[in-house]
């Protein structure tokens, strides 16, 4: 999962915050156990994973990941992207995204009671680690790469992931810089267009 595009893509309100990052944990009408605005993160996060899944820069720089990991390309990508936008220019400075990091943890610490159990767990990792800041350290989006082969049912674990991504950088910037702003216009409109659908209070 990008978690850094999930939560920059949720415009700076913690609650749609928590379910944009939530998003893959819950699935299909569970969706409904949830407040207004926890429902439109969780709605934006799956609309951002299927506009993502489609993009044609997305397919593209997929190519550097399929020889090796197949289907599991997709994710590998996302991990890379996140890695880019760190170190986006036109989205923030370093400072900026130390600060927004510390501000996720903190909105995400205190909805702790709407995290589904297996994110419960993880975000006092992902706090800890302060994975959002470090994704902007070619070492740590490399670790983030072999750990995610880890979880895959590939039966290499040895996979050269992190050397395929150092190959692959210019070709995967290239997709992320034409990828990211129409993403993020996409991302505003349909959030916009939920706030509408699903107002903050029923």
């Amino acid at each position: 999962m990008n978690l850094l595009a999930h939560a920059f893509l949720s415009f700076h309100d913690e609650d749609v915050l928590l379910g944009n990052m939530i998003g893959d944990d819950i699935k299909g009408k569970q969706k409904n156990l949830y407040p207004p605005k926890i429902r439109q993160g969780i709605m934006l996060h799956r609309y951002i994973d299927s506009y993502t899944d489609q993009h044609p820069s997305v397919l593209e720089a997929k190519k550097v990941y399929s020889p090796l990991v197949g289907l599991y390309s997709g994710a590998f990508v996302d991990i890379s992207f996140d890695y880019f936008l760190a170190r986006d220019l036109q989205q923030w400075t370093e400072e900026e995204l130390k600060v927004f990091s510390q501000w996720v943890y903190q909105a995400l610490a205190a909805r702790r009671q709407w995290q589904p159990e297996k994110f419960r767990h993880f975000s006092p990792y992902m706090q800890s680690e302060d994975m959002l800041y470090h994704y902007r350290f070619m070492q740590n989006i490399e670790k983030s790469l072999e750990n995610l082969l880890l979880r895959t049912k590939l039966p290499d674990k040895q996979l050269p992931i992190a050397a395929a991504f150092q190959s692959g950088m210019g070709l995967l910037k290239s997709c992320y810089g034409r990828f990211f702003p129409e993403l993020k216009t996409y991302a505003r409109r349909s959030l916009d267009k939920l706030q509408t659908t699903l107002p903050d209070s029923l």
